[in-house]
């Protein structure tokens, strides 16, 4: 019996690391091609990174490759949590667009991003932080 239950609990040990050889991220996972966060939409991608306000986007197709920055176009807003919606001035900068957040002596703000691919629309939001 006791051998018996050693090697059951044996299988059940070994069995999850074979459950995805071969796979490099777990399923619905979204690849980072430039160490931000990405989101998922319906044309393409959005991958965003923010450091001391400045906010990074990298739109990118669904298969993780960069979409050239002539086939885009890229507006953004934000908002603090008791303020109103801001545009913010977006320029193209080393394969990136690039943005300063003013905080305006809020902890967070909101950001909306819209982009446009081949005449068809995106919308992302997310979180910046302090």
């Amino acid at each position: 019996m006791r051998k018996l239950l050693l090697s059951i609990s044996a299988v059940f040990l070994i069995q999850p690391a074979f459950a995805h050889e071969g796979h490099d991220q777990a399923p619905g996972m979204l690849k980072a091609s430039h160490g931000g966060t990405v989101l998922a939409g319906k044309e393409i991608n959005l991958e965003y990174m923010v450091s001391a306000g400045e906010v990074k986007i990298y739109p990118i197709t669904h298969e993780g490759k960069d979409v050239p920055s002539d086939k885009v176009k890229v507006n953004a807003t934000a908002k603090a949590p008791k303020g109103k919606a801001e545009a913010l001035k977006v320029i193209q900068k080393d394969g990136a667009f690039t943005s300063q957040v003013d905080f305006k002596n809020a902890y967070r703000v909101e950001v909306n991003v819209t982009t446009e691919t081949n005449g068809k629309k995106d919308s992302f939001k997310f979180q910046v932080e302090k």
